[in-house]
């Protein structure tokens, strides 16, 4: 081994409203869908603020349940705007997709929910976000998805 195993540096938990989603239908690669983000909040160690509404989660649904994500949104910290974009999937147990898929709330344990982010910040304040690979372990409730944030150190 190289180098030793890299460590995460837990920058906040993100909490995200979501509305309805607007479906699309199936398509040749999945059903697809976008979920509206109508807000939400950045609480923790190294950031604090609030997400914006006006984001969308686009999303493609696999028959097993398994979604893929591709989110873009707006965080409002410390006055100052900071763009984001997450990928990423969300899998599992037929079972627990289904009820996820119902609105269900269930343990986050029972299914693999990982995204990955970019950032992008003008304020010289959050720039390094913009020169950090970051990381979210992610939950699915009624109405929100909530994840803690992680820097890959």
């Amino acid at each position: 081994m190289l180098f030793p195993q890299p460590e995460l540096e837990n920058l906040a938990t993100v909490t995200v409203d979501l509305a309805p989603p607007l479906d699309f239908g199936p398509g040749p690669d999945g059903h697809h869908r976008t979920v509206p983000i109508t807000g939400g909040t950045v609480d923790g160690p190294a950031l604090a603020g609030r997400v914006r509404s006006g984001g969308a989660d686009w999303q493609r649904v696999l028959p097993d349940g398994t979604v893929f994500v591709e989110a873009r949104y707006t965080l409002e910290l410390s006055s100052s705007l900071v763009g984001l974009t997450s990928t990423g999937v969300r899998t599992g147990p037929p079972a627990v997709l289904a009820a996820l898929a119902r609105g269900e709330d269930v343990d986050p344990a029972g299914y693999y929910f990982r995204l990955a982010l970019r950032a992008t910040a003008a304020d010289p304040r959050f720039r390094w976000l913009t020169t950090s690979v970051l990381l979210g372990r992610a939950e699915r409730t009624a109405g929100q998805v909530r994840y803690d944030l992680y820097r890959l150190l």
